[in-house]
């Protein structure tokens, strides 16, 4: 009877809390891939939406929050973060975003060295922040691939929404300090690999000389020879151009097909232009990160089809970027622009700093909830409001973008998170120094 016992407690243990069936009712909900629906319900259960609008109706024994004056978002996902790899930003080893082994490069990926136990972790998502893009750093031509996460789970697996959603490089003043000082060096470098991989894609055969049976290819290969002699050859198939290594030009693959888009650093209007100019030779998905200057260039990024990712809380001026504004995300999305919104746990600041220089209260939602959704491939289940996507929804105390809202519920995955943190404890611990002065006396 004790064994049976203890079985059945441990088993209790172990199984994953299940998600609570929740109405939320009453509330001004943004599903931001429609309408803004006054006074609606929305319900979650088993860890997705199942529905929204004014006449869903709340399940039988469902745990119901009135929404009566509160606003209804999905969760808000930043595009450009390092949560859960880096804990102290002066402490090497807790930064596992870089590495300096440079046979990775492009095939590097930080995400299983993320920390579910990261302290920065339930301080970002009590802002209503509950996933991110995060991403490599590094000095390396290419940096590394970035992988989107959810801000819940006690695993790296259970947090991991998709491994791979990005391969990052830069170009500008970042990107001439790792290719000897010249920006035209970068844009050589960038270009050699991109054609490299490009030829590896469009003649694998010719890359793979470790392959099996090396002795029949050798006949096959003579034969292939003799058949394609009067063929004109690809040029575009002849490689060699780079010195990336085998895993990097793998990892690179996906870019040229398009199937992954690579994201660069730059800032400069004139880098900007030439970054662009990569992207109609080799025809890959562009995503432009920082922009300072991208607003001036904006009806040729809008036609081209080139997201931006956008702190909006820049606009000071460097070298690299002369013409920084913090009106950058309003007239990028002016121009139709897809924005994506950075800021880690003040992502809602960012978002409200940029509805205040001209951006489009909505559009500055969607910039933080579907835009990144769409973008990072992940649109099918997160982003908005909509039966069967993910319950990752945050109920705010008023306007999301106000200094003074907070987030009085955040779901991920339809699982609500406690409201603690170690800011919440630090602060509750020190509320009252009474007794600390007697103590110093």
């Amino acid at each position: 009877m004790k064994q049976i016992l203890m079985t059945l407690l441990v088993a209790f243990v172990v199984l994953p809390a299940v998600a609570q069936t929740v109405a939320i009712t009453n509330a001004e909900i943004h599903t931001v891939s429609g309408d803004v629906i006054a006074n609606g319900t929305i319900v979650l259960q088993d860890g997705e939406i199942t529905a929204v609008g004014t006449t869903a109706a709340v399940p039988s024994g469902a745990r119901v929050i009135d929404g009566t004056g509160k606003v209804v978002t999905p969760g808000l996902m930043d595009s450009g973060s390092q949560v859960g790899l880096t804990e102290v930003g002066s402490t090497p080893a807790t930064r596992d975003a870089v590495t300096s082994e440079k046979d990775f490069g492009a095939s590097f990926n930080p995400v299983w060295a993320v920390n579910p136990d990261n302290t920065h972790i339930p301080i970002t998502r009590l802002r209503g922040v509950t996933s991110s893009i995060i991403g490599p750093g590094g000095s390396e031509l290419f940096t590394g691939q970035g992988a989107a996460i959810a801000l819940d789970g006690e695993t790296v697996a259970d947090m991991l929404r998709r491994e791979s959603v990005a391969v990052y490089s830069a170009m500008g003043e970042s990107g001439a300090s790792r290719a000897g000082g010249s920006r035209a060096a970068i844009y050589q470098r960038l270009h050699d690999a991109l054609w490299d991989a490009r030829a590896k894609m469009l003649s694998p055969d010719d890359a793979d000389e470790d392959s099996e049976g090396k002795s029949d290819s050798k006949k096959d290969s003579k034969k292939k020879k003799s058949a394609d002699k009067d063929e004109p050859k690809d040029a575009r198939a002849e490689g060699g151009r780079s010195s990336l290594n085998k895993r990097n030009l793998a990892a690179l693959q996906d870019v040229v097909s398009g199937k992954t888009p690579l994201v660069v650093s730059v800032n400069r209007v004139s880098d900007l232009r030439l970054a662009l100019k990569l992207k109609e030779e080799f025809e890959i998905r562009l995503v432009i990160r920082g922009g300072a200057e991208a607003w001036r260039i904006a009806d040729e990024l809008a036609t081209a089809g080139v997201p931006v990712i956008v702190g909006a809380m820049r606009n000071l001026p460097t070298f690299d970027g002369l013409s920084a504004s913090l009106a950058n995300a309003g007239r990028l999305q002016a121009a139709g622009v897809e924005v994506l919104l950075t800021g880690g746990r003040a992502l809602p600041h960012h978002a409200g700093l940029a509805v205040a220089n001209g951006m489009n209260h909505a559009a500055a939602l969607r910039a933080a909830t579907l835009g990144p959704a769409i973008v990072w491939g992940l649109s099918d289940s997160m982003g908005s409001l909509e039966n069967g996507k993910v319950a990752d929804v945050v109920v705010w105390s008023g306007d999301p973008f106000e200094l003074s809202t907070i987030a009085e519920h955040v779901f991920i995955g339809g699982r609500e998170i406690p409201n603690d943190s170690r800011q919440e404890r630090l602060f509750d611990r020190y509320r009252d120094l009474g007794s600390y002065r007697r103590a110093g006396q």
